[in-house]
């Protein structure tokens, strides 16, 4: 599959695909579309593929998300996968390698979060980050804004406002709530991501989520790596093991892949007001439900996009065949 050919993350891409899927009556039993609208007037939307003939209440049920739009290659993943779900191909047409596609349909219900802030997407100099056209200081200035002073990349705040910031630019990974808030969409319930999560929750509940995202491994020997929540080590024990042995799995078969994956998963190391952000806004289903986090290289020239979206597509995949209980290789 050359995802470039079919890189799907822009937000009026991901629009026109979700609107060709709901014309084709052959998803009219399978396919479920819930969205929130941004104060920019863009939609996120949450894309849900089950058999709904089946009731949900007993089905396994498995929630993805991309909450930041400086990481497009979960969202292309994202699409891929749900096209294979729906149709048994990939984007490109051509035959996908998932497996059991009818009996995960039957089992199941996936839910996908691809792009939780069009905001930030639309507003993206590029469609992917390979390395050659910015450096990691340059990439750093598209994602959080530059400092007016240092020319280089501003300060991370979860939910400011220009009236209090100033900023010489104001970075994609932040959504505009209003005439002058901003905030970085998983550090806040008013972000479309939060919103959207409820409404998706309330329908349905998830017993597995899996937020993907990417970051850059600079100076790393490493280019992708899971996760763990930041207090994993205060989770129940049933729920701390599951979310080792996810996460071993899919570094087991990003190996397979030829990537270079961190061999051990770790909590999310931040402290302070970083870590507290996190607590605060996670704290009510980190107990309740197995959650961890991918990262992928993103902005390098050793990890190509194209590798970048395999690698995520692949830890989507390894997880839904996990909820399946199936033990073959992805």
């Amino acid at each position: 599959m050359n995802y470039l050919n079919h890189w799907l993350a822009r937000p009026y891409q991901i629009e026109r695909q979700i609107n060709k899927w709901q014309k084709d009556k052959n998803n009219k039993d399978i396919l479920d579309i819930d969205f929130v609208t941004q104060y920019v007037g863009l939609k996120a939307y949450g894309i849900t593929v089950t058999n709904k003939a089946i009731p949900s209440d007993k089905k396994k049920k498995l929630l993805f998300s991309v909450p930041h739009a400086h990481e497009p290659a979960g969202t292309v993943a994202c699409m891929n996968v749900i096209n294979q779900l729906l149709t048994d191909q990939n984007l490109d047409g051509s035959q996908s390698d998932i497996l059991d596609r009818h009996n995960i349909l039957d089992n199941c219900v996936l839910s996908f979060i691809a792009d939780a802030n069009p905001d930030g997407r639309s507003r993206s100099p590029v469609d992917f980050w390979d390395g050659t056209k910015y450096t990691n200081d340059e990439f750093w200035t598209f994602m959080r804004g530059r400092d007016p002073e240092t020319k280089k990349m501003w300060k991370r705040m979860g939910r400011w406002s220009i009236r209090n910031e100033t900023p010489e630019t104001i970075g994609i990974v932040y959504e505009q709530l209003s005439a002058h808030e901003y905030v970085e969409p998983n550090r806040d319930f008013e972000s479309a991501f939060f919103r959207l999560v409820k409404i998706i929750w309330n329908k349905y509940g998830y017993g597995r989520w899996l937020d993907l995202h990417q970051t850059e491994f600079e100076n790393s020997k490493y280019n992708a790596m899971i996760i763990l929540p930041i207090v994993q080590n205060e989770l129940p024990e049933h729920i701390q093991k599951a979310n080792v042995e996810w996460a071993n799995e899919i570094v087991k078969q990003w190996q397979k892949a030829g990537a270079e994956p961190m061999p051990e998963s770790k909590p999310l190391g931040y402290t302070g007001e970083q870590g507290e952000y996190f607590r605060k806004t996670w704290r009510e289903f980190m107990p309740m439900i197995s959650e961890i986090t991918t990262e992928v290289q993103n902005n390098n020239t050793r990890t190509h996009p194209n590798f970048q979206a395999e690698l995520q597509e692949i830890a989507i995949k390894t997880s839904i065949y996990l909820l399946m209980g199936y033990t073959k290789n992805t």
